[in-house]
């Protein structure tokens, strides 16, 4: 029989392992219906994300509660997707906290993905302390038994974040063997750390890319390029220069990367206060929008990236008049768009006004974007639909009536088989 001093070590030797299990497994808590911010203690992060509206923090709980409520199997894929998107919303609003919250209950390599982008924020904010806490995490992910391409889409995000600290030597063993499809996505994180000394060289590695003539190395050239026309762009010979290697170089690439090319350059220019610069390469990008055919829920996006520019470049009529137009549009043809896109094409149209100053408007048809989001009966195209539109209000500052409030709210609460 176990005497009384051997039970007591014993009772201290499981306490002592609960405790360390639970100061080991904080890291990789899982989070199954929301976080909230500051659950986590990691020294490097600010102490507490900076203040958020109450409803802005309400709309993301519920987009990562309804991407989770998808089930895992056979969902997987579409579950992880949609909580990697309501990540990276929370870093595109500076909540680094709650991001890691709700990244931590990612049950798939896009958890690797989410801590790799967590480490690249943290980068480019001067939050140094856990970057390589964050860099390890995501590359004990992909060192896992998954897919290759799984695999190498976390390590060329963990060499973008080498990259932008300048460790360029651990950045190319990174990108070393990397296949077509992710060749040049690091250099576009190198282009916005060029400097004048290496402004040729880094050049001459983009021309080879393009040169290449393989589809995604000139892709990722291209975006290349247009970050150096960003960094370079008080400089107007090589400013000309990027934006000519850009419009040749796109010979081969679909319509609507030349518009997205476009419209990132025009904000680039906006950016330096040069908004007759942006208007122009607006004015380029609609002229190829109008010149091609595209289905509805192809053009609506692209045309509500056009509308924001239009506005922000200083011509607000033209952007109001495409704006109403699209929505007449979207009445007059919406059957000829698949049901599971429409809840898409309103949500562009809706941040559109939302960047016009119109709140009412983007409410009105964030509204019309939750009902088409229902329209198909199975749930997990709602469950999407549902998250990405609360994402899109979060980032926007949309806040929701209370009527749109409780509709909210219903749908996510009513999911459930068939799947």
């Amino acid at each position: 029989m176990m005497s009384m001093v051997t039970f007591r070590l014993s009772k201290r030797l499981l306490l002592a392992l609960v405790v360390i299990g639970i100061l080991t497994g904080g890291c990789r808590k899982r989070v199954s219906d929301g976080a909230t911010a500051g659950q986590t203690t990691d020294k490097g992060l600010t102490p507490v994300d900076p203040p958020l509206a109450a409803f802005q923090s309400e709309l993301l709980d519920l987009a990562f509660r309804t991407a989770t409520a998808i089930p895992a199997e056979p969902h997987i894929k579409d579950r992880s997707r949609a909580q990697e998107a309501v990540v990276a919303t929370c870093l595109k609003l500076d909540q680094p906290r709650r991001a890691l919250g709700y990244l931590e209950g990612i049950d798939n390599w896009r958890r690797g993905s989410c801590y790799a982008d967590l480490a690249l924020y943290s980068v480019r904010r001067g939050l140094e302390v856990d970057v390589q806490h964050y860099l390890d995490l995501a590359a004990a992910i992909a060192n896992e038994d998954i897919e290759a391409w799984r695999r190498d889409h976390i390590r060329v995000k963990i060499a973008q974040v080498y990259a932008s600290r300048g460790q360029m030597a651990k950045a190319a063993a990174l990108e070393s063997g990397l296949p077509a499809s992710e060749s040049g996505k690091v250099d576009r994180v190198k282009a916005m750390v060029c400097t004048q000394a290496d402004f040729h060289e880094h050049i001459a590695v983009l021309d080879g890319l393009v040169a290449s003539g393989d589809f995604d190395a000139t892709h990722n050239a291209l975006g290349a390029y247009a970050q150096m026309f960003n960094r370079f762009y008080a400089d107007p010979a090589r400013r000309a220069m990027l934006e000519d290697r850009i419009t040749t170089g796109w010979a081969k690439l679909p319509i609507s990367i030349r518009i997205d090319l476009l419209v990132e350059m025009g904000g680039f220019a906006l950016g330096h206060d040069d908004p007759s610069s942006a208007l122009r390469l607006t004015r380029e990008a609609r002229g190829l929008l109008d010149a091609h055919q595209w289905r509805l829920e192809h053009r609506m996006p692209l045309a509500a990236k056009l509308i924001t520019l239009h506005f922000r470049a200083g011509d607000p009529d033209r952007a109001c008049a495409d704006a109403e137009a699209l929505r007449v549009l979207f009445d007059a043809e919406k059957e000829q768009i698949v049901n599971i896109y429409r809840a898409g094409a309103l949500r562009s149209l809706a941040e559109a006004y939302q960047a016009m100053g119109d709140t009412p408007s983007a409410r009105a048809v964030y509204r019309r974007a939750v009902e088409e989001g229902i329209a198909n009966p199975n749930s997990r195209p709602r469950a999407e639909d549902l998250s990405a539109t609360c994402c899109s209000m979060a980032l926007g500052a949309v806040e929701p009536d209370a009527e749109l409030w409780t509709r909210l709210r219903e749908i996510s609460e009513a999911l459930g088989p068939p799947w």
